[in-house]
């Protein structure tokens, strides 16, 4: 702010006998000192006000070396902001501007270190001073930057002004670390832990806050991420406890619903394993904004990067190992091109694990959309997202899971019976881990309920004011005690505590038939991919465009290799490797007289298969390969069976010269024996049979 001052005490009074100078002139005093006041920080403030009071005592200063009361003026705005920049500092700015505009005749500071600890400020400063005449002053003496040799002291001054913050920093940053290094340099710790006041970190003593720190860990270990994480704590209606850190609750404990940021920090932070870390951020000065020292951090480190880290310092809830493995999970669920990426809904089971053999980047799924792709295909776009290039392979996705998925059920079948027994530890116990939760839950609400009730006991009962609200708040402990009995006893009667002899069959059961227990309705796509991650490393497809084929080599995660090729749905007919002999098939059964029908079911029994793989040839098959790769004339009429003695009904009647509505009858009397052969009666009448019909015909004619 800018005032006018009054005049100071003796007592705040400075010498001024060795500040007297001809470099005043009367055009520095018809111009205004300025007495430019700044303390580093708040707490200097406040509690070095001594320092305070000597800066103000040199608006007497200025008054003595000849400038009016009234032409004195207090630059106090920089009052608690360190000078290691300009940036943030509204007093120096200001004191530019009065600078700038020739306002200016003197500037008063109790030190150089005052108006500027940076180079860059103060050679600007003396630039300004020089080019309009400004005088600067301390207690030493006055200085005329226009001048070589005050100029040259005046730089020194700076130079050494900025070198002691240096100092000052390094020795506050070497005392810092010194103390980061025996473990005892405070940090705030995460939810799960509590610091004494003796400084000691201990275990939250909070046996509920625990148990949920723990069943994080525990439900990472078992659905793979952090978004999984959440929807099952927000499914059982868990809450994590939470130290209040600042305000006048500091320290009371308070239950937050979960959100990914929560859970993330729980997983990352290795205080969890026991171990004392520090340095696990940097600061980026090209990102840090003034008075926000927050925003320069940079990303977490690698483990290697750390300044302090002292294992088995800390109580832990996890191991080292677990803690490693936790990391490397989630850098793998991180979406990139080297990384798997977590486990998604969808039903491509192989999602992240396949690898392109041409350039060996992740082939990323493509799931149907409106442009007409009715199946999710695996497809290697590297190229044309990073270099504007075309496709480098894909392939339909089903073909691909069938066989590999035919291959891990193989895998598993000799570890089936260890695995009914694991399962049904692994669901006995979940169980029971739900099951103590609940009940420390209970007992929070009902050690609440108590409470509420004896504080409403000792309040007067003349004392209604307080009365009333002490039973309103006893009334809502005890209906939050009872909705969470009533929900505990419902899930108790919808899922039994243990598993029951027929559980354990129906377990054991599904595990030694894991075809029946992959292919259940229970069983979901991010269950099957789980599965299939864990047997699996990666599978290197090579994909062959001129052909139907597709090579795969599986490497399973114990080191192990399984090459294997299969046929693919392809798109087009010209993409079969034999695409040229099924055409010439076709074209040659076409001149021998066969109708597409006849085609279709020749090409069916000798075992061609389609582009698509996924239906036979039919006859609207067989009409649009023709209108597409060449149309050839029908030949003559195929017969409709290779026996010598089957007749039509058509041909039967000329060869006995008889109507045919005759035959006709005769067949549906009983008389004549016939089959159906694609849409037409066939009847076998050889030359004996032929005579017999003629007799009749005979016979019949006489009659009438």
């Amino acid at each position: 702010m800018t005032s006018a001052v009054s005049r100071p005490s003796n007592s705040d009074t400075i010498a001024t006998s060795s500040l007297r100078s001809d470099k005043i002139t009367s055009r520095h005093l018809e111009r205004l000192s300025i007495v430019y006041i700044r303390q580093s920080s708040m707490t200097q403030v406040h509690r070095n006000q001594e320092s305070t009071k000597l800066q103000y005592g040199l608006t007497s200063m200025a008054k003595q070396l000849g400038w009016e009361h009234e032409r004195v003026v207090v630059i106090d705005d920089d009052l608690g902001v360190s000078g290691s920049s300009a940036i943030g500092r509204e007093g120096f700015q200001r004191l530019l501007a009065e600078v700038a505009l020739d306002h200016v005749g003197l500037i008063l500071g109790i030190e150089m270190s005052r108006l500027a600890r940076c180079n860059k400020d103060w050679h600007h400063l003396l630039e300004l001073c020089a080019r309009f005449g400004v005088l600067i002053g301390d207690l030493d003496g006055l200085y005329d930057p226009s001048q070589y040799n005050d100029r040259l002291l005046l730089g020194l001054k700076g130079t050494m002004s900025e070198a002691e913050l240096h100092i000052l920093r390094q020795r506050l940053l070497q005392g810092k670390m010194h103390k980061a290094r025996r473990g005892a340099l405070g940090m705030p710790v995460p939810t799960g832990y509590l610091r004494r006041p003796s400084g000691d970190i201990v275990l939250d003593p909070d046996e509920q806050v625990q148990t949920v720190v723990r069943l994080v860990f525990d439900q990472f270990d078992r659905l793979g991420s952090t978004y999984a994480v959440i929807n099952e704590l927000v499914r059982r209606n868990i809450q994590i406890g939470v130290r209040l850190r600042t305000g006048p609750d500091i320290g009371t404990l308070v239950w937050r619903r979960p959100h990914r940021g929560m859970i993330s920090n729980i997983l990352r932070n290795p205080i969890y394993a026991g171990a004392y870390v520090y340095g696990r951020r940097r600061t980026d000065p090209r990102r840090q904004r003034p008075g926000h020292p927050a925003s320069g951090r940079t990303p977490l480190l690698d483990s290697k990067d750390w300044h302090v880290c002292l294992r088995d310092h800390l109580p832990s809830y996890i191991t080292w190992q677990r803690y490693e493995t936790n990391r490397e999970r989630l850098m793998r669920n991180r979406v990139s091109a080297q990384g798997q990426g977590p486990v998604r809904d969808g039903n491509a089971l192989l999602q992240g694990v396949v690898v392109c053999g041409r350039c060996s980047h992740r082939m990323t799924v493509q799931y149907p959309n409106s442009n007409g792709r009715p199946y999710p295909r695996y497809v290697c776009n590297y190229a044309r997202v990073h270099h504007g290039g075309p496709l480098c392979s894909g392939l339909s996705a089903g073909c691909l899971d069938d066989a590999v998925t035919e291959l891990a059920l193989l895998a598993l079948e000799p570890g089936s019976l260890d695995l009914s027994m694991r399962v049904a530890e692994d669901v006995e116990r979940e169980r029971n881990k739900a099951d103590d939760l609940w009940k420390k839950q209970i007992e929070r609400a009902r050690y609440e309920a108590e409470r509420a009730e004896r504080q409403y006991q000792a309040v007067e009962p003349e004392n209604r004011l307080v009365a009333r609200t002490l039973e309103r708040n006893w009334d809502d402990k005890l209906r939050t005690q009872r909705k969470l009995q009533e929900e505990y006893e419902r899930r108790q009667e919808l899922q039994p505590r243990h598993l029951t002899a027929e559980e354990r069959q129906t377990i054991c059961s599904l595990a030694t038939n894991l075809p029946a227990l992959w292919a259940a309705k229970t069983t979901s796509s991010a269950d099957r991919k789980a599965v299939l991650r864990l047997l699996i490393d990666k599978i290197v497809v090579t994909v062959d465009d001129a052909s139907e084929w597709l090579d795969f080599v599986v490497h399973w995660a114990g080191g192990n290799e399984s090459p294997k090729r299969i046929r693919r749905p392809v798109g087009k007919l010209v993409q079969l490797q034999e695409h040229r002999k099924l055409l010439a098939e076709i074209h040659a059964l076409r001149r021998t007289g066969h109708t597409a029908n006849q085609i279709a079911e020749k090409l069916n029994a000798a075992g061609w298969v389609t582009p698509t793989h996924r239906n036979q040839y039919n006859a609207r098959l067989i009409h649009a390969i023709m209108a597409r790769h060449g149309f050839v004339p029908r030949g003559p009429r195929a017969p409709l069976t290779d026996g010598p003695n089957d007749w039509t009904l058509a041909e039967l009647a000329n060869e006995l010269n008889m109507p045919q509505v005759t035959l006709y009858g005769w067949m549906r009397r009983g008389r004549l024996k016939a089959r159906r052969v694609r849409g037409q009666w066939i009847v076998n009448a050889d030359k004996d049979e032929r005579r017999a019909l003629r007799q009749r015909r005979t016979r019949t004619n006489t009659r009438h």
